[in-house]
């Protein structure tokens, strides 16, 4: 008896944080469906969220985004897309997962140039829809490293000033005791096609750096400077 050996290519891995409006969301799903069939549409599709504390699932994602219980804002979302060349025979997967800490994607199939064609067209459009605050995400240790350091510095420049350390040390223990997923998240997916200038990941960003600004302005700066041109001021 013959033995034959399958392979099933996979590709995985983590994209970039995104905002996502409807509009967005639609031709994300429909970039998802576009190798598939109707047939395979219609019955392995599936689209699913948390809402409190149940998982609610759907092959209808114009049903879904229209159920009443949905948030206007929520950040959990996951696609999942199979295909079956026969009944009893996997073809191909794409699993796509939205959360506060991550975008997830995996696509498998027997096809290798399958695999990452979808891959990489379903990288791209979410790559479009960077969120504009995705270098705080990426460089936060950084920025915890500076105010670490600017903080240090004002101790030994001005010990006759307090305020401004005292903001550094509330930003920096903000930064690392506070989880920022909840103000800056990796997914924000939007039932709405028009963004605010006032939401809180904006007026977040402005009152954090410039808080950062303005202490280093008034703590490291301008001591030096003073020290300069009046040396032995206090």
């Amino acid at each position: 008896m013959e033995n034959i050996l399958e392979k099933r290519y996979e590709k995985r891995g983590s994209l970039p944080p995104c905002r996502l409006n409807k509009d967005d969301v639609l031709k994300l799903a429909a970039l998802i469906q576009e190798t598939f069939s109707k047939a395979e549409v219609e019955s392995y599709f599936r689209v699913s969220t948390n809402i409190d504390d149940t998982r609610v699932f759907s092959n209808s994602l114009e049903k879904f985004l229209n159920q009443p219980d949905l948030s206007p804002k929520f950040h959990d979302l996951t696609f999942m897309m199979e295909g079956w060349q026969e009944k009893t025979r996997f073809d191909k997967a794409i699993l796509l997962d939205f959360s506060k800490y991550s975008v997830q994607l995996n696509v498998e199939g027997i096809d290798p140039v399958w695999v990452y064609d979808q891959y990489h067209k379903v990288a791209k459009f979410l790559k479009d829809k960077m969120a504009w605050y995705w270098p705080l995400i990426n460089l936060e240790r950084f920025l915890i490293l500076g105010i670490t350091t600017v903080l240090i510095s004002n101790i030994i420049i001005s010990r006759q000033q307090y305020l401004d350390k005292f903001i550094l040390l509330i930003l920096w223990i903000f930064l690392v005791f506070f989880d920022t997923r909840k103000v800056w998240p990796y997914s924000c997916i939007y039932l709405k096609n028009k963004w605010s200038l006032f939401e809180r990941e904006n007026i977040a960003m402005v009152v954090l750096f410039g808080a950062i600004l303005g202490t280093m302005i008034g703590g490291t700066i301008l001591p030096l400077l003073k020290g300069r041109l009046y040396p032995g001021a206090p």
